[in-house]
């Protein structure tokens, strides 16, 4: 799919606009590591456009759960996709995604753990309410999958430290129970609105695509949405 050439009336209607997108995801879903990669490109690429540079893009990440039966206890990842995929399948996936991320700028790494990304969801609703959503994601996806660190909840702590979030603060929410059940609801939530696979991609609350879309479809729904 092509990106649409905008006329100078809609260039100029555009100005000034905002456009929400809204991202259901897990942080130990690779396609949605890719998906935001491709997300910012698309941002990026129809914000360098003549009329674009006052458009704003407020972006929303909520939470999904690939496997909410996964344990707190650290598991390899390449264990558990062998018992998802079957060991023949797990590392011809491992290798496909090793290849799309390098295309990305993504180094995906599979010699580390995982485990139930509860905890993380929770951090990315506290960092969201610190301004911090953004940051926290990203922090998240690139402890995952290119630097071998799982959400244990030291991890969580020492991430959100790193990107300006109060450590004392972090831990005592982490170590709490704050916000399982909002972030369960939400969960189930995306569910009976019919979420199934992530990222599943909401543009001006219009536009629903599912998987991590290229940059250039995106920016032809910026440009229906302008």
């Amino acid at each position: 799919m092509s990106a649409a050439v905008p006329s100078t009336t809609s260039a100029a209607a555009a100005a000034g606009k905002t456009i929400k997108i809204d991202v259901v995801s897990d942080v130990v879903c690779p396609w949605c590591y890719i998906g935001k990669r491709r997300i910012d490109k698309a941002i990026a690429a129809y914000k360098s456009k003549p009329g674009h540079e006052d458009v704003q893009f407020e972006i929303s990440w909520h939470p999904y759960q690939l496997d909410p039966s996964l344990s707190k206890s650290p598991t390899p990842k390449m264990t558990m996709y062998a018992q998802k995929f079957g060991p023949d399948r797990a590392p011809l996936i491992r290798d496909r995604m090793i290849q799309v991320g390098k295309e990305e700028g993504i180094n995906f790494e599979y010699s580390g753990n995982i485990v139930n990304t509860l905890d993380s969801h929770r951090l990315i609703a506290f960092a969201t309410r610190k301004g911090k959503q953004d940051a926290i994601v990203e922090a998240l996806f690139k402890d995952y999958f290119e630097e071998n660190k799982c959400g244990e909840i030291p991890t969580l702590i020492e991430t959100a430290a790193k990107v300006g979030l109060d450590r004392n603060e972090v831990e005592q929410f982490l170590k709490s129970d704050e916000g399982v059940r909002e972030v369960q609801g939400e969960i189930v939530e995306a569910k009976m609105q019919g979420v199934q696979g992530v990222p599943n991609i909401t543009i001006a609350e219009k536009y629903v695509l599912s998987g991590a879309q290229e940059p250039s479809t995106l920016e032809e729904i910026f440009n229906k949405v302008a």
